[in-house]
């Protein structure tokens, strides 16, 4: 692994930090003994958070009550070095870990596993949570456990099991944009052997964004979704799991704006260039999503345990908006009247189908040797529609079949070598063969056949020393990969390629975990290294394309903390500085104007989606107020400067945000209210510059504009709750 002298500053830093308190710690820890109560599964068996050698962020299911985690991007929010984009559509979406994102229509950077399958589409990824029990958030390359799409990190969500104890719970919210929430579990055991656990959410909302031209709010939305699961007892030692949900979801889409931001503000998107929407066209889409999973647990013996997880996942996606995003006709390219009604309709919608399957062997015997070995299969259909409307100039819309079959075979053994120190050695190969053929919509004919098999080792080394319970530190390298894959076909012009390489990462990670006092002080510090090769970087160029970037050179510091203080208090935070940058690297000019260089250098520039800066913290109460309990919190978080292409010149400066909740218990019944951006900022969340796109260079008239997307604003309701 190649580590410049320039990074090495702050790794060496980190750990001498790490050894320094590793020396301290004994002598605290002889007063904290108590095991972890948070344990955490993402290694593939049940272990103390503390023990395990990665940075891994944990909320438990008091965590989401307290903090109203609702969705995967309030978990991310609450998470320092990770960053989440929701774009355009419910299912287009962008997680960072670390400083390098997923790519729009193409592989994953981050495995996200539920219920211990690995969803196989990030158009997955939003899909509403509910019913959850805990989400674990790994960061760094995780290709040992989780495979080709794990090169960034993992997100890991266990729902709610069937429990041997009837009940349940029914609660209902309304907050502003005319918005109601309604939620519901019922736990039915129906034998001694038979559990039944049916979970429920749905949301609707008018929306919060309103076009100035068709005065009317654009982003509402309705979210219908049922979960059943079942728990079988089959005998002794052989468990049956079974797991069947449903997803229907409708709305607005696309309600992006319009405004000449590089040439009136230098690309910087704040103050009074964040315009409302003023298209002419309303954006929607909907999207419908079932899926089924059996798992079935067998105990052999008091030493193993034979794990096999089957499951399939069918998702369609309707989504249909405007590429103009103005408001005036005819609209022209380059002077020219092209286009009397406006760009529109435009349309992509996609088709998936996945099974996934994967076999594992655990060891359960007592002893310093802990190992677990498995299988794992994925085959995925995606189908997906480029109907580009006006702009194909009467040429049949494409569609890309892509097909992937996915095979890994993993293993991971943990040692003591001694009573205090661990180490642990993970390999993993997976086998990844994708085909694309590119066909008409009309006509059906075949435009391209592309096929290409992707394939890597990926080991992962690790030492974890534990002098006590309450401290480890360690030192852990890894080598994860993402598979290439396909960009759209280019024309003459275009300055993509067909075909993209995969991206392959090397980590180093050193950090320690602590807990004083008790248990009731718990602090992290984590810093690492990650060079990247062949990194894959999402641009929009008419279409979603990857452009390879030869290198990214990756290092930071992560630390967190929390505290239970006296009279019910308690505090957290979390801190995490991330240097993304790309090495040496010339590309073809998108939109080369007359006296400007047909290559342009973006050696050094931040990479997309990619902030510097992540900070949160929290404090909380809990206590008793006469009959009641309450539970109050407000917290902040922070995000530094946002920067949403390459070149760089299209960003968002930092903003801070600010959550509140407090909740009161009565008995079976719950109340709250709560708030989430208190102070009504707004930002971009997403942008795309005229610098990249040669269609907004162009575009008229009083053009050239770039497009960007605000956030929502100001978010606040009450709601209650009745246990049974």
């Amino acid at each position: 692994m190649r580590c410049e002298a320039a990074r090495s500053p702050a790794i060496i830093t980190t750990l001498g930090a790490g050894l320094f308190m590793a020396m301290l710690t004994p002598a605290y820890a002889e007063e904290a003994t108590s095991e972890d109560a948070i344990i955490v599964t993402a290694r593939g068996r049940p272990e103390a958070q503390i023990a395990v050698p990665d940075t891994v962020t944990v909320f438990t299911q008091d965590d989401i009550v307290r903090r109203k985690l609702t969705t995967i991007d309030d978990f991310i929010a609450e998470t320092p070095g990770v960053f989440m984009i929701n774009d355009q559509d419910p299912g287009t979406n962008m997680i960072t870990v670390r400083g390098v994102s997923t790519n729009r229509n193409q592989s994953p950077s981050i495995a996200y596993v539920v219920d211990g399958l690995a969803l196989p589409d990030s158009e997955l990824f939003t899909l509403r949570t509910y019913d959850v029990a805990r989400v674990e958030i790994l960061k760094g390359p995780q290709g040992a456990l989780f495979g080709r799409s794990a090169s960034g990190g993992a997100v890991n969500i266990a729902t709610n099991d069937p429990t041997e104890v009837a009940g349940g719970v029914a609660s209902l919210g309304v907050g502003n944009g005319f918005t109601w929430t309604a939620d519901g579990v019922v736990n039915a055991p129906v034998s001694d052997r038979v559990q039944l656990r049916l979970a429920g959410s749905f949301r609707n909302s008018d929306g919060f964004i309103r076009n100035s031209y068709l005065d009317k709010k654009v982003d509402g939305f309705t979210s219908r979704n049922l979960r059943l699961k079942a728990s079988v007892a089959v005998s002794e030692t052989s468990t049956l799991k079974l797991r069947f949900g449903w997803a229907d979801e409708e709305g607005g889409a696309a309600y992006i704006s319009s405004e000449n931001v590089t040439g009136r503000n230098g690309g910087r998107l704040s103050g009074a260039i964040l315009t409302n929407p003023q298209g002419d066209f309303e954006g929607r889409a909907s999207r419908k999503w079932w899926g089924a999973q059996a798992t079935i647990e067998q105990e052999l013996g008091d030493t193993l345990l034979l794990t096999w997880s089957g499951g399939y996942d069918h998702y369609r996606k309707d989504f249909v908006e405007e590429l103009d995003f103005r408001h005036d006709t005819p609209v022209t390219l380059d002077g020219v009247p092209l286009f009397p009604d406006g760009i529109q309709p435009i349309s992509q919608p996609v088709d998936i189908e996945a099974w996934t399957s994967e076999v594992r062997l655990t060891s359960q015997a007592a002893g310093p040797l802990r190992w677990h070995a498995g299988f794992f299969f994925q085959r995925l259909e995606r189908d997906r529609t480029d109907d580009l409307g006006p702009l194909l100039f009467g040429a049949e819309p494409l569609r890309a079949e892509t097909r992937s079959n996915q095979i890994g075979l993993f293993a991971q053994a943990s040692y003591d070598v001694l009573p205090t120190l661990e180490a642990t050695l993970g390999l993993r190969y997976d086998r990844d063969r994708r085909k694309e053929n590119t066909v008409g919509t009309n006509t059906a004919a075949t435009y391209a056949r592309r096929a290409q098999t992707f394939d890597k080792w990926q080991p992962k080394v690790s030492l974890a020393w534990h002098p006590t319970q309450d401290f480890t530190a360690y030192v852990t390298g890894s080598l994860g990969f993402k598979s290439g894959g396909f960009n759209p076909l280019p024309g003459a012009s275009d300055i993509w390629t067909a075909n993209f390489a995969a991206e392959t990462v090397e980590s180093l990670e050193a950090g320690i975990k602590s807990r004083l006092a008790d248990g009731r002080v718990r602090l992290t510090l984590a810093g690492f290294v990650t060079d990247y090769s062949n990194f894959q970087n999402t641009v929009f160029l008419g279409n979603s394309v990857v452009l390879s970037v030869p290198k990214v050179n990756v290092h930071g510091l992560e630390a967190s903390a929390e505290a239970e203080l006296d009279l019910g208090f308690r505090v957290d935070g979390g801190a995490a500085w991330t240097h993304s940058r790309a090495g040496r690297y010339t590309t073809p000019n998108p939109t080369p104007e007359p006296g400007e260089p047909a290559m342009v250098d973006l050696t050094g520039k931040r990479t997309p989606n990619a902030p510097d800066w992540t900070l949160n913290a929290g404090i909380g109460w809990q206590g008793d107020a006469g009959r009641a309990k309450v539970d109050a919190r407000l917290s902040v978080a922070y995000v530094s400067r946002v920067d949403f292409e390459m070149d760089n010149i299209l960003h968002t400066p930092g903003y801070a945000s600010v959550d509140g909740r407090v909740g009161v218990d009565l008995g079976p019944w719950g109340f709250e209210i709560w708030t989430k951006n208190l102070f009504d900022r707004r930002w971009a969340i997403s942008a795309f510059g005229q610098q990249q796109l040669p269609l907004l260079l162009g575009l008229g008239p009083n053009g050239p504009f770039d497009s960007f997307t605000i956030n929502t604003g100001r978010q606040f309701g009450v709601g209650a709750t009745r246990r049974f």
